[in-house]
């Protein structure tokens, strides 16, 4: 863990924030609850709001999440569309050899924006 970063988990999920420019959430364990809006929302909500403050890239880094359920893709889909009718940017990262996220995220690139504050890259 970094020295400026703060870990929040719930279950078996942990979403580590590590305070830099880029500002960085890495997605890490397993998302399984059925209801991790509860968890997810607040904490990335908040997240967002310091990087559109402080005018930095926010990176959601999901290559080291080994699973989420479907129930997880719902608060990540309503924080990007809140943050495409905002000012905020978003660097969506996902691990494309992976076939889950592949499937998953490859297809959240519908809310990418014509001025790059979204993008969804898988590497």
């Amino acid at each position: 863990m970094n020295a400026d970063s703060q870990i929040f988990s719930e279950d078996q999920l942990q979403l580590e924030i590590i305070n830099g420019d880029p500002i960085q959430v890495r997605w890490l364990g397993k998302s399984v609850q059925r209801n991790p809006s509860q968890f997810i929302i607040p904490t990335l909500s908040d997240v967002m709001k310091r990087g559109s403050n402080e005018n930095k890239v926010v990176v959601w880094d999901f290559t080291h999440l080994d699973y989420m359920n479907s129930s997880t893709i719902t608060p990540v889909i309503k924080i990007l569309e809140t943050v495409k009718k905002g000012s905020g940017k978003i660097r969506l990262i996902y691990n494309k050899d992976k076939k889950w996220q592949d499937l998953s995220f490859s297809a959240l690139r519908i809310f990418e924006t014509k001025d790059g504050r979204i993008q969804v890259v898988g590497q």
